[in-house]
């Protein structure tokens, strides 16, 4: 006989209530918009506004819930309306919370939650991720994907505008010192070369050259096949040679130099230095080949010269943060690629921070079990809060993610073979709050209050710990100090920097740091100063150098640093920092604390006399330290910065890095401009002018268009065109020639279809126009209104 048992399961009633909840709460539709800005100069406020409205066909309770979402600002104290409160939680996550004023929102019905926070200046400050928390289940986030974050724009002109606006007059006034230039007169390699010398003729290839390179050099051997196989499909190897050595340069020292030559009956031969110079001599003969590709049966032509080159710096970098918004694998991969393409050596990656710990250590599993994910509640034991947008749901894209040991082994192997070395970033003792929360290295005992810009009142490790203003208030401090004769809490951050630097000395690796490792507080005339520390000076440490922002005090500690004798990288937030926002336009992403970084600022960047192109009131560096001579010489290279607060969605990397990135190479790889050396300013702003029209021409009609064609995925930024009215018409410009400019009359978007650019447009309603790519790919639309 077959007994048939049945389970019964009873559900308490509130947990039925919850269940319930849950499900209405997704009926709920959020809304937020910019009311508007009351702005003067750098200072002033935004008002915006939530509005929640009841889909469910019941009503939403006046108690017992909450709406978390993130933001790089929070609400001012006191101006909520509508019975609400917004409270700051942590990092950048706030909390939307009815207050007794509120009686509860019946089906159907909507409340508009206004409030005022710190300047609002582009979708990067807008609040993403939001999710709603029923104070019977607070353990449970369910994302409000009904939210609509209104698009918002800023007039130049008017009531309640914003100065800082680039209005389209604004873009043709800058776009008006850009000449085109013929593509037959650009230059033929990328980034400028030492030495171009060209001959009489032209090598015609009609089939794939025949590579020949010794043993030492068949991974270099193999990069020429395969990036010059397309153009000869179908075809095998020809007659003309392509010779590989390693050898001596002449004339030059470095191990990266190389000489490039191509000759109509020889063929072509590149000698590098090393290995690396090979690399990089191949890299400017695929600068020759035709942007626009191969054409069928048609061959190559190359023109016969002679290329001698080096590069200015030894270190050219560029760093990726992961940790704040984490970028898989494919992502990385392909900046390699990139940077490798124009000559940067460097890939320094910030792999943990507050927000995220990266890379996988067997030895210590907690670190990417708890470290690399986030999610809701925010005090969980088993992961970090939301931040950033990523929302309440733990290992979503961008919020979640690190790279295991295979990763990391394959990302080494990958860059080594394009030559560049990997510098991976520890963030301690600051910024370290992931490590802190997985590995509970908390000191209980320290009373110490603080808050960081980025909101975190817990994130610095103890020095005083062996498990590891901030620590005044530790026992564990004042007892280390008193017990090692230590003055202030400042030399703790020496100690903790000896102690590290013994365990990875041990290990046979070198330190480098950001600048706060390099530097002593003291005070001079009742003025508190960094000065270069000179306990680490002579240890081999690397400085990098971010804070020059004019009005903050430090605008020459990069030179100070290096007259005091530590190797300098030179990473400006003023010119390099590759998160700000390209300009002031709402429509664009990115940071704005240290300014906005177009594509002029990085070109325009001079190394050793860097308060000549800041863009400042020149009383600011009255009594400096200008760059010694000996100081010079421990200015070891530059590097741009890319961190990822606002970098949450596909294809935001390349935005940010594209086309900035071959600005930074031109720096970094090219000796001092003649623009740069002049000390006529009339005359260097004309050598500038010429030298800038050179460079964005051979961006936008060789460059941008190759990468077009070789990386389709590549979503750089596209430059935004210029307008100006003037006697019934519209005149266009645009930064980078190159793009074809389309436009529409009846107001509507630019497409693809729509009419190109030739001349003139008469101006009559609404004009909008865009820049388009080789693929069709649309930049960000410009428009003027008739009056």
């Amino acid at each position: 006989m077959t007994v048939r048992t049945r389970l019964l399961v009873v559900l308490p009633a509130f947990l039925l209530t919850i269940g319930s909840s849950l499900t209405a709460q997704t009926r709920l539709q959020l809304r937020w918009e910019l009311v508007g800005d009351s702005i003067t100069g750098d200072r002033g406020f935004s008002r915006a506004a939530f509005t929640i409205t009841n889909r469910d066909t019941k009503p939403l309770a006046p108690a017992g819930w909450s709406i978390y979402y993130s933001a790089l600002h929070g609400a001012d104290s006191g101006t909520v309306g509508s019975g609400f409160a917004i409270e700051d939680t942590t990092g950048d996550l706030h909390r939307l919370a009815p207050g007794a004023g509120f009686a509860g929102l019946a089906p159907g019905a909507s409340i508009r939650i206004e409030y005022r926070t710190d300047p609002l200046l582009n979708t990067s400050f807008v609040p993403k991720g939001p999710y709603i928390v029923f104070d019977a289940a607070q353990d449970v986030g369910v994302a409000l994907n009904d939210y609509t974050a209104v698009p918002f724009e800023r007039s130049p002109q008017g009531a309640g505008h914003d100065p800082r606006v680039v209005s389209p007059e604004d873009q043709f006034a800058l776009d008006s010192s850009v000449r085109t230039i013929p593509a037959s007169e650009l230059p033929l390699v990328f980034p400028t070369p030492l030495e171009v010398t060209p001959a009489a003729g032209t090598l015609h290839l009609a089939a794939l050259p025949r590579v020949e390179a010794p043993e030492a050099l068949k991974g270099e051997a193999a990069f020429a096949t395969e990036y010059l196989r397309p153009y000869f499909r179908g075809a095998g190897p020809g007659g003309v040679p392509l010779r590989l050595e390693v050898g001596a340069v002449a004339g030059q020292t470095s191990a990266e130099a190389y000489a490039l030559v191509v000759d109509p009956s020889q063929g072509i031969r590149i000698v590098g230095a090393s290995p690396a110079g090979v690399f990089y001599g191949l890299q400017s003969l695929r600068s020759m080949l035709p942007p626009s590709g191969p054409t069928p049966r048609a061959g190559v032509d190359l023109r016969a010269i002679r290329v001698v080159d080096a590069p200015r710096f030894g270190y050219r970098g560029f760093m990726l943060d992961v940790a704040r918004n984490f970028h898989p694998k494919p992502v990385v991969l392909r900046t390699l690629d990139l940077l490798a393409r124009y000559k940067i050596n460097v890939f320094h990656v910030h792999l943990t921070d507050d927000e995220g710990w990266r890379i996988e250590l067997p030895s210590l599993p907690e670190l990417t079990a708890l470290g690399a994910r986030r999610g809701h509640p925010p005090d969980a034991g088993t992961h970090l809060p939301p931040a950033f947008g990523s929302g309440p749901t733990v290992d979503r894209p961008f919020g979640s993610g690190f790279y295991s040991r295979a990763d990391w082994i394959e990302i080494l192997r990958y860059a080594a073979a394009r030559h560049i070395e990997v510098i991976p970033e520890i963030e301690m003792p600051g910024h370290a709050r992931a490590a802190i929360k997985a590995l509970k290295l908390n000191d209980p005992g320290d009373t110490s209050k603080y808050t960081t810009a980025q909101g975190y009142h817990d994130n610095v490790l103890n020095p005083a710990l062996e498990t590891a203003g901030v620590w005044e208030g530790s026992p564990a401090v004042q007892a280390y100090m008193k017990a090692h004769n230590l003055a202030s809490v400042d030399d703790l951050w020496f100690v903790f920097y000896g102690r590290v630097e013994q365990i990875v000395k041990a290990q046979d690796v070198s330190l480098g740091g950001w600048e706060e490792m390099a530097v002593r507080r003291t005070s001079r005339d009742g003025h508190r100063m960094n000065i270069a520390n000179p306990d680490f000076a002579t240890h081999g440490w690397r400085a990098y150098v971010w804070n020059n922002v004019p009005g903050w005090g430090n605008e020459d500690l990069a030179y100070g640093l290096a007259n005091g004798g530590y190797d300098v990288v030179l990473s400006p937030v003023s010119n390099f920092y590759f998160d700000l926002a390209w300009n002031q336009n709402p429509e664009e992403s990115g940071l704005d604390w240290g300014g906005y970084v177009d594509l002029r600022k990085p070109f325009e960047f001079i190394p050793f006399d860097y308060y000549r192109n800041a863009h400042a009131d020149p009383a600011v560096f009255v009594g400096k330290e200008r760059l010694t001579d000996y100081g010079r010489t421990h200015i070891v290279g530059i590097q741009g910065n890319l961190w990822s607060e606002t970098l949450g969605a596909d294809g935001r990397v390349e935005y940010m890095l594209a086309p900035r990135l071959l600005a930074l190479a031109e720096r970094a790889w090219a000796a001092d401009p003649d623009w740069a050396t002049e000390r006529d300013p009339a005359k260097s702003a004309s050598l500038f002018r010429d030298a800038w029209s050179r460079f964005v021409n051979v961006v936008g009609q060789r460059e941008l268009p190759r990468l077009d064609r070789e990386v389709p995925a590549l979503t750089y930024r596209i430059p935004t065109p210029g307008l100006k009215s003037e006697a019934g018409v519209i005149r266009c410009s645009v930064e980078l020639p190159g793009f074809t400019l389309r436009y529409t009359t009846d107001g509507s978007e630019p497409t693809v279809r729509s009419a190109a650019v030739r001349g003139p447009i008469p101006f009559r309603g609404t004009i909008r126009v865009a820049a388009f790519t080789t693929t069709g790919r649309k930049g960000h639309t410009a428009h003027l209104t008739a009056p």
